[in-house]
């Protein structure tokens, strides 16, 4: 549980975890598919392996079931970026990826931490402290890439 004043306090049976264990990779990808985060469909086996190498994990349900996510690598001295934050659409502006972003940034011992917003969603990264970079650089997927992704 979690006792944060800007966390929807109507959501009592939610939980935040580091545990992997018990996440379905196929309830995963179903997540990821409709919170949407991109619109680009996660194959399970690859987001299991994405989630297992990372250096930090929160795993969000609601009476066990898996409502939210988010991953972050690290170097442990300098850099680290954050990754595949969802929450699925009925739980979101209820504090939840508010709080999956804090949790992450907590667990990393470096000041220095990127991440990509998908388009349009960059107003909730603001309010969770980022800012813009104007020197950001990339080699995207063909899918981030194209003229019409909004990332460009």
């Amino acid at each position: 549980m979690i006792a944060n004043s800007e966390f929807d306090m109507s959501l009592s049976n939610i939980i935040f975890s580091s545990c992997l264990q018990a996440v379905d990779w196929e309830e995963a990808s179903l997540l990821f598919e409709r919170a949407p985060l991109g619109k680009q469909k996660r194959d399970p086996e690859k987001l299991q392996r994405a989630f297992e190498a990372s250096y930090a994990v929160i795993v969000v349900r609601d009476s066990g079931k898996l409502v939210g996510m988010g991953r972050a690598l690290c170097d442990g001295e300098y850099q680290a970026a954050i990754y595949d934050m969802a929450v699925l659409p009925e739980y979101q502006g209820k504090g939840i990826g508010k709080n999956i972003i804090g949790r992450l940034c907590e667990k990393l011992p470096v000041e220095n931490i990127i991440l990509y917003s998908v388009p349009g969603r960059e107003g909730f990264y603001i309010k969770c402290g980022f800012r813009k970079m104007r020197t950001a650089m990339a080699r995207l997927n063909p899918f981030m890439s194209g003229q019409d992704s909004g990332y460009l």
